[in-house]
């Protein structure tokens, strides 16, 4: 659970910085730069955590394909104010629109495998210009198993949530604390299957330069970042991923 809290607290901290810039220049007013993550007390459940907890960045984005509602969470069944969809859709229809939306968000993930793939390519033979792969990490497609991963633990925790209705089972303090950890462990599982070929890639594509020296493969953005606001863009992300 390390690295999705470096990163959790990555986010937040480029977003503040971000929002201080925007609002202190008179470019957008405060109710523009929301805070980007909901609140940890909420994620008893993978669906309140993907729904609520993390970022909402790509909410609507993830509903382009497949069955969904409009400007609504793909992860959440609940119905809405609108007359029309009064009634609780089908349950095959809402793991449909939930499954559509973490295959666009495995798609959107593994477009960033493909850049860092790039990068270390980059970054392993600078001078030569030849792309030698196979000597390589090859990371692409890294991102995909956490991601389908998902919409199984949400079924998995439906189902475990029916039986306990059935059974009697009221939302009691000790539910919640049961939901906390199961969150935690599946996260937890489901991060193995990338956590350390993305680390090993990282490690690769963003070395520590002994220098202190902008060194080959150094990309513009991490140029601006370093002449403009002094921030040492590859120690940063370094930090997320690998601590």
């Amino acid at each position: 659970m390390a690295m999705p809290f470096r990163f959790y607290a990555g986010l937040n901290w480029i977003h503040s910085l971000a929002a201080v810039i925007a609002v202190g220049t008179a470019l957008h007013e405060p109710q523009l730069w929301p805070v980007p993550f909901g609140k940890l007390k909420d994620a008893y459940t993978i669906r309140r955590f993907w729904g609520r907890t993390w970022h909402q960045f790509s909410r609507y984005t993830l509903t382009l394909f497949g069955p969904h509602r409009h400007k609504r969470s793909p992860w959440d069944r609940d119905t809405s104010s609108d007359p029309k969809e009064m009634e609780r859709e089908p349950w095959v229809t809402s793991y449909i629109r939930l499954c559509n939306a973490f295959l666009c968000s495995a798609f959107m993930h593994t477009c960033g495998d493909v850049v860092l793939q790039f990068k270390i390519w980059e970054i392993t033979s600078p001078t030569t210009g030849s792309l030698q792969r196979a000597n390589h990490p090859n990371i692409i497609g890294f991102s995909i198993p956490f991601f389908l991963l998902q919409p199984v633990g949400v079924l998995v925790e439906d189902v475990v949530i029916e039986t306990g209705k059935w059974l009697g089972l009221r939302k009691r303090g000790w539910v919640k604390v049961v939901g906390y950890l199961w969150v935690s462990l599946w996260i937890s599982y489901s991060t193995r299957f990338f956590s350390q070929g993305l680390k090993n890639a990282i490690l690769i594509a963003y070395p520590i330069l002994e220098s202190g020296g902008a060194g080959d493969g150094v990309t513009v953005l991490e140029r601006v970042a370093d002449k403009s606001f002094g921030i040492d863009l590859a120690a940063t992300i370094r930090s997320w991923f690998v601590g």
